[in-house]
């Protein structure tokens, strides 16, 4: 990825040491050594001003967001990516189970992150702003540039703040908004706004960042990413006009296009000749470091996020290998949503043995069972009840896909095997998963295909992480269009659905959809059965922690619940999932409250 991530680790240091220099007072900053930071010698230049922006980027990486929890701790959790292969934290269960208790930290970590990010962004802008005053004006542009930048990721690390602890209501509790750097404790005592307030402060921001960009290099923020985000931000906040507007701009006039099915299945697995492509606005970039990288809690250039979803595969001794961790696989209930109905590869007619010669018996898996999967790979989607090519992209399926992988020393392709310890032809009987019903696919997005992760990478990975591609604006200007003008929103559905088909997204195909109300791949009594917008958003989005926005913006928590009905553990049992409303907004650390006497700052109704 761009150089500058290789500035990562002494950004986030050089702007960590200027936030505790404003906390400690003036007397501290009265320094004569070059060397050190203070008011007279930093920021004197624009690598100064570079160094605190790459700052406000390194903020993603941090191990309480994008650097790891945002996906397997909290998001995959909430929006039922995934199961549990191991069941016994009860912290864990919970989140899938919709039984979160305050003090779970799983999902109150990310606040610390999210606020970091904030706080850095602030103090960026702080120091553009006093840099402006002496800086020549062949600087300007720069300048502009990078405070556009730090508006965006204000606005972006409100956002995902927003969506984990804010009430999906406008006029429910949202977070602090906080535009400046405290240099009291006064200063820090700052309440909760109104989430309607949330996304105007989120607009706001972006709306000035628009102002402001002027850069094209899209491994950075771009106008078109701004406006890409403003658009979705007034989209969330019901703002329709000013939402079609801006989506109208980014389709029309900002040159994204859908990439090929071909391109599309790769973006999401670090291969850097898919990333920074033509249907991304903006992404995380993420650069592996299998020689110094460190994950658990470090600085990093990467992202480790798929730690606790990591592949399995077969061993030369028939036994399944976890590439990682190996915790959570793809919920058996997205399989069927995908419309894959074919059986478990180990029910009883499709798992065969037979005793060889020496005595031993061998296992394999039914011709006619692997024909058929591997038509549903060279039809994509064209077979009658075929499964949707989508699932493909999103996980990896047992005996059929390969995986990289060093084993006693010899590095080769080796077969996907199902998220299960043992050998390959046997469930544990510790798990509870039962070989006549269980899938256990793991998810592929978003996970490293080359080698055991903390081996080959030292758990540091490099796929990119996408933060709004052109098919979710594609769909959002779908939806606002589908009362007033159902036919052109129903041509924007099936572009995203055409693209996903492997058919030219913008021409007639025989997948298309017919109407807004057509059947989808969903089973019968899935609520996405017969919602063509809906479930294109679901589909194309899967895996990318972005569903659960959307089951908030739409309150779909009740719906959700019912399709998917049962989580793993605690054990080997099955755990019903329990809905409540108060799970569309999660506790937020006792220590804000506790120690903020402002009224405002308050846990999370319904904790």
């Amino acid at each position: 990825m761009k150089t500058y991530f290789k500035k990562l680790r002494l950004s986030i240091a050089a702007c960590g040491s200027a936030l505790l220099m404003s906390a400690c007072g003036d007397a501290f900053l009265d320094l004569n050594d070059p060397n050190s930071l203070s008011p007279g010698n930093f920021p004197t230049k624009l690598a100064h001003i570079d160094l605190l922006v790459n700052s406000v980027y390194g903020a993603q990486h941090h191990w309480l967001f994008l650097g790891n929890y945002w996906a397997g701790y909290v998001m995959y959790c909430l929006d039922h990516t995934i199961d549990l292969q191991f069941h016994e934290d009860q912290s864990w269960v919970d989140i899938l189970a919709g039984e979160v208790k305050a003090g779970n930290s799983k999902v109150t970590d990310p606040w610390t992150a999210l606020s970091m990010g904030v706080y850095y962004s602030n103090t960026a802008m702080e120091e553009i702003a006093t840099y402006r005053q002496t800086a020549p004006s062949s600087e300007t542009e720069q300048l502009n540039n990078y405070e556009g930048e730090c508006l965006f990721f204000r606005a972006f690390y409100w956002w995902h703040m927003l969506s984990l602890y804010g009430q999906p209501q406008m006029d429910g509790v949202g977070i602090p908004i906080i535009r400046k750097v405290p240099k009291t404790l006064e200063e820090m005592y700052v309440g909760r706004e109104k989430t309607g307030d949330c996304y105007q402060a989120i607009i706001d921001d972006l709306d000035k960042a628009v102002g402001l960009l002027t850069q094209t290099d899209n491994h950075r923020v771009t106008i078109w990413a701004a406006k890409a985000f403003l658009a979705k931000a007034c989209f969330f906040a019901g703002q329709t006009d000013k939402a079609k507007t801006y989506l109208e701009d980014c389709i029309l006039n900002s040159g994204k296009t859908l990439e090929s099915f071909d391109r599309y299945r790769m973006m999401f697995n670090g291969y850097d000749e898919y990333e920074y492509n033509s249907e991304s606005f903006y992404e995380m970039g993420n650069k592996a470091d299998p020689t110094n990288g460190a994950a658990y809690g470090n600085p990093n250039t990467g992202t480790t996020l798929s730690l606790y979803y990591p592949p399995f595969c077969i061993a030369p001794d028939s036994t399944r290998t976890a590439m990682s961790y190996g915790n959570q696989y793809m919920h058996d209930r997205n399989l069927a949503r995908f419309g894959y109905t074919d059986p478990t590869p180990l029910s009883k007619n499709v798992l065969k043995s037979e005793a060889r010669a020496d005595g031993s018996i061998r296992y394999y898996l039914s011709e006619e069972y692997m024909r058929q999967q591997q038509r549903h790979r060279d039809q994509l989607g064209r077979e009658e009840n075929g499964p949707d090519p989508r699932l493909f992209v999103c996980a990896l399926q047992p005996f059929v896909d390969e995986v990289q992988m060093t084993i006693d020393g010899v590095n080769a392709y080796r077969k996907v095997a199902q998220v299960e310890f043992g050998k390959w032809w046997e469930m544990s009987p510790t798990t509870g998963n039962d070989p006549e019903t269980f899938y256990g696919w793991p998810v592929r997005k978003y996970n490293y295909l080359d080698g055991h992760l903390a081996d080959a990478t030292r758990n540091v990975a490099g796929y990119n992480i996408y933060f709004i591609r052109l098919p979710d604006l594609y769909l959002m200007y779908a939806e606002l269009l589908k009362d007033s003008d159902p036919q052109t929103a129903l041509e924007y559905v099936n572009k995203v659905k055409r693209r996903a088909y492997n058919y030219p997204p913008d021409s007639p195909s025989p997948v298309d959809y017919t109407s807004l109300s057509d059947r989808t791949k969903a089973p019968a009594d899935d609520h996405l059965a017969n919602d063509p917008l809906l479930y294109e958003r679901w589909a194309e989005f899967f895996g990318e922690m972005r569903w659960w926005e959307d089951v908030r913006r739409l309150r779909l928590g009740k719906k959700e619940a019912d399709y998917y009905k049962t989580v793993s553990g605690p054990g080997a049992a099955k755990t019903n999932i329990v809905w409540k409303d108060t799970n569309y907004a999660m506790p937020i650390p006792t220590s804000e409250f506790e120690s903020n006497p402002n009224p405002d700052m308050c846990q999370t109704p319904g904790y």
